[in-house]
């Protein structure tokens, strides 16, 4: 079927379409297909994927409110990407290429086959493929030939030009996806395989020097490696298992042809993640982002993402009141199948201690923060892992530090030459010596035996509490805290007057910046 043709079925789906579809794109192209055309057959449209409760699970209505669906329309990146430039403006043409081959994977890739060297930013704000961020025939187009080497990581994804898609179903009927859309669905065990998310999950980052030359490559973000050197591939457990929520009862994935049996188990596309800040900055200005969902089309996503937040760690806390003296033990145990926080270098977790007395007064707490997000009494750059805590002041910070050639602090990623420290809680099964250990090492915690003890997954820090004469009974309120974007990396962006930066800043501030709560523990004494 020609594309022209296919163009027209697609406007005609629209037209007949029950469920409004305006902010979805039915573009086509020679490789790709908008999420509408998709929508036709994968969605509640035709009353055919509904759970045994009679709920909607249907495809892109889940997939539009995702970080995935935006990941082209993210101010944040694209303020990054921006600053990125500005630093090394000799290098527009390759930073900008680079970020779009994840970022706007489909217009870069259709671009490319098309004879271009390189993807602009000011060509792919344009672009109907870039605006759908990774949509649909992508990721269901990658073959399987690489997937898991070196070559398949950054953006090395391979995408044919034969219109061959794949699921996780054996068995298909073709014809209806041949003939709405000119592509030939197919099995293909890549798609339930993590090594396919690695492809823009793991990443890495060239290390440019003051005079703008390369001088090496950094793992700016490698949970595929994290989890390789970890004991969820041992169990057999992929980076879908946990992102994707997956449905054991039979489930009709099409509504066409109207006679197709339901398929078991079926895996709702949320891909839900840890960013409920950026997911909610999206459902706040949905108008003014031009976003691919309406604002309440988000609120279910924000939601599961903080309920992944919460089953990410556990805290366990005890401890012993000695004369004046209160000492708490605060176990945490990453839950999750790579470090927690991963991805994103700029993410961080830490712990809240509070102290409380009879009357409720505070009598101590370290790891608070105002209202800017920002953590009240930190006073170094970055403050060091920490196996004591006595003082307010000291805060037990989980995070991956960037540092340059210089081993100064850094947020620029080209910058970025070795990390400073990275106490981030590696996967239960993690080996300091394991695979692939040059970029995934655990830094600043040599001194504390117990941190990932037996390769257990699990921090212990003693938090050893004066209590200055309090009386009577006294509760400890013990959480773990999350940020995506924590105020430090967005200072680069305050005073700048590029339009990106200020964008972003400007929703920013205009957010609310508290911090997700991963986990919540209270004990008396």
């Amino acid at each position: 079927m020609c594309t022209n043709t296919i163009a027209t079925v697609g406007a005609m789906i629209l037209a007949a379409a029950s469920l409004s579809a305006a902010e979805l794109s039915d573009y086509t192209t020679p490789i790709f297909s908008g999420a509408a055309n998709c929508a036709f057959c994968h969605d509640q449209w035709g009353r055919g994927l509904t759970d045994r409760q009679g709920a909607d699970v249907s495809i892109a209505k889940d997939w539009r409110g995702t970080m995935m669906a935006h990941a082209f329309k993210d101010p944040f990146w694209r303020a990054t990407m921006e600053a990125e430039v500005a630093e090394n403006p000799r290098l527009r043409e390759f930073i900008e290429d680079k970020c779009q081959k994840c970022h706007a994977p489909a217009a870069r890739t259709q671009k490319v086959s098309d004879g271009a060297a390189e993807l602009a930013f000011s060509t792919a704000r344009k672009s109907e493929l870039a605006s759908e961020g990774v949509g649909c025939t992508v990721c269901h187009q990658i073959q399987a030939g690489n997937l898991g080497e070196y070559s398949s990581f950054t953006g090395g994804y391979e995408i044919g030009t034969d219109r061959e898609i794949f699921g996780p179903y054996k068995d298909v009927i073709t014809m209806p996806m041949q003939r709405h859309v000119d592509y030939t669905p197919g099995f293909g065990a890549q798609i339930k395989d993590s090594a396919l998310c690695a492809t823009c999950h793991t990443l890495f980052t060239p290390i440019l020097a003051a005079d703008g030359k390369v001088s090496g490559e950094f793992p700016e973000q490698v949970p595929f490696l994290e989890w390789r050197n970890s004991e969820y591939p041992r169990r057999k457990q992929h980076c879908q298992d946990c992102h994707f929520e997956r449905l054991d009862e039979t489930i009709r994935v099409s509504s066409r042809p109207p006679w197709l049996q339901g398929r078991t188990p079926f895996w709702r596309h949320q891909f839900v993640g840890g960013n409920a800040f950026m997911i909610s900055l999206f459902a706040g200005n949905a108008t003014h982002l031009e976003t691919n969902a309406d604002a309440e089309q988000f609120q279910p996503l924000i939601e599961k993402t903080r309920e992944q937040l919460r089953s990410a760690a556990s805290l366990r806390v005890t401890g012993k009141r000695k004369q004046d003296v209160l000492t708490l033990n605060v176990e945490v145990e990453n839950l999750t199948g790579h470090k927690f926080p991963t991805g994103h270098p700029y993410r961080r977790a830490w712990l809240h201690v509070r102290v409380l007395d009879r009357e409720g007064t505070t009598v101590f707490e370290s790891g608070s923060v105002d209202s800017e997000g920002r953590i009240i009494g930190l006073k170094a750059e970055y403050p060091p892992h920490r196996d004591l805590i006595t003082r307010p002041e000291e805060v037990q910070v989980y995070q991956a530090v960037m540092g340059d050639a210089d081993r100064r602090p850094t947020w620029s990623l080209l910058r970025a030459a070795a990390y400073l420290k990275d106490n981030r809680l590696p996967p239960k099964g993690f080996r300091p010596a394991g695979e692939d250990a040059e970029h995934i090492a655990i830094r600043g915690v040599e001194e504390d035996l117990n941190f990932n003890a037996k390769a257990n997954g699990k921090d212990e820090v003693t938090y050893r509490i004066p209590l200055g004469g309090a009386k009577g009974r006294l509760t400890a309120e013990v959480e773990l805290l999350y940020q995506s974007v924590p105020p430090e990396t967005v200072r680069r962006f305050l005073e700048s007057d590029r339009p990106a930066a200020k964008e972003f800043t400007a929703l920013y501030q205009a957010a609310n910046k508290r911090p997700e709560q991963v986990q919540l523990k209270r004990v008396r004494f």
